[in-house]
């Protein structure tokens, strides 16, 4: 996970790998965290704010909008058969 979360980063002058394992530590215990609330909208809450800060910490937030107003995502890469 922290290797495909590395090479999609967007370089902005932090190391990569120490951003990318920050980014998969905190979405994986803002999940596991969230997954242990009893109150719904809090793990909802949570969910969401741990998404906001890992996309931000990826430079996938700035990617500007899409023509029906929604956030743009990264294309997925296409790997080709060896």
């Amino acid at each position: 996970m922290v290797s495909v979360l590395e090479r999609s980063l967007i370089q902005n002058g932090r190391r990569r790998r120490a951003t990318a394992q920050s980014i998969a530590a905190l979405s994986i215990g803002g999940m596991i965290v969230a997954r242990t609330m009893v109150d719904r909208d809090g793990a909802d809450e949570l969910r969401a704010a741990c998404m906001a800060v890992a996309l931000d910490l990826g430079g996938w937030n700035k990617k500007g909008k899409s023509e029906n107003g929604n956030a743009r995502r990264p294309r997925a890469r296409q790997v080709a058969a060896a």
